[in-house]
This record gives structure tokens, sequence and C-alpha cells, in this order.
């Protein structure tokens, strides 16, 4: 049973400076330090400037992602939730599974957690830097002149042609004895839903009505990954959308 994950903001400032080939670029490794947090990896393969934008005369680019990383230092999942371009996207999806992560702690100890990262590309130089955003659903309007067809962004829930409805749920499975101490508390999910309606990066927002057994958050967490929705469009266009789901944690009578 894993962890259940919570949301965590690092503040990261790294800068990489990549020339030729990437079999010329050696890996850089980190150890990320803030608050009570600390964070190592090691960025085997840094993303590219897209050839194709350069040919085009465009000099910078800007994607915002999210990583769900594991106690164990498991990349789990990620998401893009800005793109100036969606080939900055496709140049950071072309590597990123190459990237190592150590288990990220807290306080001493392993800790799943999920971590905005922004990346800035500049075509001068082939200069591309990391950066953490300040928020998990932090978004920039394009600043490149790209048209909204090329561009990757969260969609408001307001401007969808109607709100996602699950076509598939499946039920946390606990028994009544671990929800005794909990009964009448519940959890509150945030979490994405893609352009084919799977769940993507589930996570604790937080909970109310009294302290819940962990083990009741990680159940409820197992079993919203497997939830899947209509896909979420926007005047007929697949989008991604951020939503969230409560969790009543309460004996069967």
């Amino acid at each position: 049973m894993k962890k259940a994950t919570i949301s965590i903001l690092l503040m990261i400032s790294l800068l990489f400076h990549a020339f030729g080939d990437d079999d010329d670029i050696m890996p850089y490794e980190h150890s990320i330090s803030s608050e009570d947090v600390d964070l190592l990896f090691k960025v085997m393969r840094q993303p590219k400037f897209p050839e194709s934008l350069r040919s085009q005369g465009f000099s910078s680019g800007r994607v915002h992602l999210l990583l769900e990383l594991h106690f164990d230092g498991e990349l789990r999942d990620w998401i893009v939730t800005y793109a100036s371009h969606r080939d900055f996207a496709e140049s950071i999806e072309r590597v990123i599974e190459e990237w190592e992560f150590g288990p990220p702690k807290r306080k001493g100890k392993p800790v799943s957690l999920i971590v905005p990262v922004e990346v800035n590309f500049r075509a001068s130089g082939d200069v591309v830097s990391f950066n953490a955003t300040n928020g998990l659903n932090h978004m920039m309007s394009s600043q490149y002149g790209y048209s909204s067809f090329d561009t990757i962004k969260i969609a408001d829930v307001d401007n969808l042609d109607k709100f996602p409805e699950p076509v598939y749920v499946v039920r946390p499975k606990v028994p009544n004895s671990l929800i005794r101490k909990s009964d009448g508390s519940y959890g509150v999910f945030r979490f994405f839903i893609d352009t084919e309606g799977r769940v993507r990066l589930p996570h604790v927002d937080h909970v109310r009505g009294g302290k819940v057994d962990v083990r009741l958050l990680e159940a409820a967490q197992d079993a919203l990954e497997e939830w899947e929705f209509a896909p979420p469009t926007v005047r007929g266009k697949r989008v991604i959308v951020e939503l969230k789901q409560p969790f009543l944690f309460q004996r069967t009578r």
C-alpha cells in the first residue's frame, strides 16, 4: 500500500547550458532543500529547444508540469499543465522518463509529494532553466505569439462544454472497524482529468470533520486513480481540467 500523496511546494532554481548533441551532455545531479523537505534528483538528459521552432524564428518557450514522486523516489506520474507550444512539451516527454529521483524526505522521513516545475527554453545557446512554480495550478498566458491550437493549458471548469461525468467509479474498500474512529469525517482530493478522461495525479487537498486515518486516505486515493470520465471539452476540443472530489468516511448501518 502506498502512502497518500500530498502537495508540497519546493523552491528550485537550476540552470543548465546545453551545447551539441544530448550524448555530449553529462548528467546533472542536484540536492534540493526547502523548509523541511529534501529531494535529490539527476537529469540524465535535458530537453532540447525544438529545431522546428528555431527554424521558424522563435527564440523562447515555457512549460509548466507537475511531478508526482512516490516516497521511494519513483516518478509515478507527471502532467503538463501549460506549454506555450506543444513542441516544447514533447521535448520534455522524450527525456523525463530517464530522470532519476531519490526518495523525497520530510523531516528525515520518506514522503510522497507533488512538485510543480517550470521549464524555460531559450534558443540562444540552447539554454534550459528549471524553476519551481508557486502553486499546483500556476498558469501563465502565452507571450510568444503561438496560436491557441498549439498551446497546452488547463481549462477553466466554467468554460467546459459540460461538467465532466464519471463513466466508471470505484468505491474505496475499507472495513467498518477502520472507519470507526474517523466516522463522519471526509477527505477532499484534487486531481486532473486528461484528454482521454483518465484521472491523473490525485492527491489529498484537505480533511475535515476530525482526524482521518491515513489508511482511509490511501484507500480513497487508490480508488480515485481508477475512475474514468467522459473526456472534458471546450468548444468540442478535448482539454485537461482540474477538479476536487470529497470522500465521506462513514460506517454502514
